[in-house]
């Protein structure tokens, strides 16, 4: 049995279910999984994953074990222009779908050549996406996605795993004796530089003083940004951006090409 779920304003409600499955099945064994990282970007055949997702602050009462559909609400015709996300639950999977404005169908006159040729008059619909942008196995209490910004109205809270420096934190950070800002102000530094700055300044902070000094090293001679009195001049949010590369070491010498180049993401790899 699948059941199809529609999101309105906070509210799962019962949309059908049917015997066969909605869409296919995730097969865990066809992608490369990672665990979540800010700093990397995954590759098409790749998904971050959050193990023992049931213990983090973010897990829905749609992703218990126990969870059941029976006392959910039967969706109205006036609610489903304000579905914002499909939950689709079939075979020990909970996929979630995001429901953006571009999803919706509507009247449309369509040529449909699947068998003999015909005209289709598509009216009030909504396209379910083959691939979800999440989904929970509850057999192995993982939950599997691809970008933050696309499940963070699905599973609340988790854009904290990506989130932007707070002013705090970057007032901080800029007041380091190796930053200075020329004509860039602290408060109007970007979104993404304050994400750089929260994931990066907490790594820094963790550091040793003598591996904080070596950092610092590699990056003055890496980040390709003015140095004054020991001090990087930011005059910009690009000199900025170089900077936190840098003190991510991002930047390295690929020997074999005799290049130069800057990773624009970072992996953590373990040895297993």
């Amino acid at each position: 049995m699948s059941e199809l779920l529609g999101k309105i304003q906070g509210e799962y409600k019962n949309i059908l279910n049917q015997q066969n499955s909605i869409i296919a099945d995730f097969d865990v064994n066809a992608i490369e999984a990672i665990d979540f990282s800010p700093g990397y970007k995954p590759d098409e055949d790749e998904w971050f994953r959050i193990a023992n997702f049931s213990q983090s602050d973010y897990h829905i009462d749609e992703c218990n074990a126990n969870f059941s559909t029976a006392s959910l609400n039967q969706i109205t015709n006036a609610d489903y222009q304000r579905i914002a996300a499909i939950g689709i639950i079939q075979n020990g999977q909970k996929h979630f779908q995001r429901i953006t404005p571009s999803l919706f169908v509507a009247r449309k006159t369509i040529l449909d050549y699947s068998g003999a040729p015909q005209i289709v008059e598509h009216r009030n619909q909504i396209e379910i996406r083959s691939e979800s942008d999440a989904i929970y196995l509850s057999a192995s209490d993982t939950l599997y996605f691809k970008t933050i910004g696309r499940i963070k109205l699905i599973f609340p809270g988790i854009e904290e795993l990506h989130r932007e420096a707070t002013q705090d934190e970057v007032d901080a950070f800029v007041e380091n004796d190796f930053i200075e800002l020329d004509g860039v102000e602290a408060n109007a530094i970007g979104a993404l530089n304050r994400k750089r700055i929260a994931d990066i300044g907490a790594k820094y902070n963790g550091l040793t003083q003598a591996k904080k000094n070596l950092l610092i090293a590699y990056a003055r001679d890496k980040a390709g940004v003015e140095i004054e009195n020991k001090a990087f001049k930011v005059q910009s949010e690009t000199d900025l951006k170089k900077v936190l590369y840098a003190m991510d070491q991002r930047y390295y010498y690929a020997d074999i090409y005799e290049e130069n180049r800057v990773a624009s993401s970072v992996r953590v790899v373990t040895n297993e």
